[in-house]
């Protein structure tokens, strides 16, 4: 008798140390950390180079916020992905910084072409690293003065040979998400990625 007491006592006191440690299981969660240092954390849905969707922790709503307003995500796997350098305040969207670049159709999504831009390196550049930095520098500012805010490169190309100063041509098209104010040289507005038929 005094046997099956204790071990009833002693499954008790197991059962009842195990629900309350349940509680503090951590569940894996992304998190978010904004150009200001403030942070989010929840489940990462959606990321283009406009914005990142997210659903906070407990609650089904999908939020959304401005893709250069963050510095950098920590997924639940522990993987980290800058998005952009830490600075003191957050981009303008008139600031070249803030155009991104890619070679992927399908990250330009429903954008409204601007118009087709090239650059090549300043003369100035002594080393290949140099050259293609401020060729791509130009190529931002270029969009950015268009309003864009993503630009498709279509043609990148090391130029100078041995003996050289080392060289950088670059080559794509700026896509914003407003459509442009001004009839282009062809006489055609703006036209979304779809109308492009890309």
């Amino acid at each position: 008798m005094k046997k099956g007491v204790l071990i009833f006592v002693l499954l008790y006191a197991l059962l009842h140390s195990s629900a309350q440690t349940t509680p503090n299981i951590q569940v894996a969660v992304d998190t978010i950390v904004k150009l200001n240092s403030s942070v989010i954390t929840g489940n990462i849905t959606t990321i283009t180079p406009l914005y990142i969707s997210f659903v906070l922790q407990g609650t089904p709503e999908e939020y959304t916020i401005e893709r250069k307003e963050v510095h950098k995500v920590i997924y639940k796997t522990g993987r980290i992905e800058i998005f952009n350098n830490a600075a003191f305040e957050i981009l303008d969207d008139s600031m070249w910084e803030a155009v991104w670049l890619t070679d992927k159709k399908k990250d330009v999504g429903d954008l409204y072409v601007l118009g087709e831009i090239e650059s090549t390196s300043p003369s100035s550049a002594r080393s290949a690293a140099a050259a293609k930095k401020g060729a791509i520098i130009k190529l931002q500012k270029k969009a950015a003065n268009m309003n864009g805010t993503v630009i498709l490169v279509t043609k990148k190309q090391n130029t100078g040979g041995f003996g050289e100063y080392p060289g950088y041509y670059i080559k794509g098209i700026a896509y914003g998400p407003e459509p442009p104010e001004t009839i282009s040289d062809s006489g055609t507005t703006g036209v979304s990625l779809n109308d492009a038929g890309m």
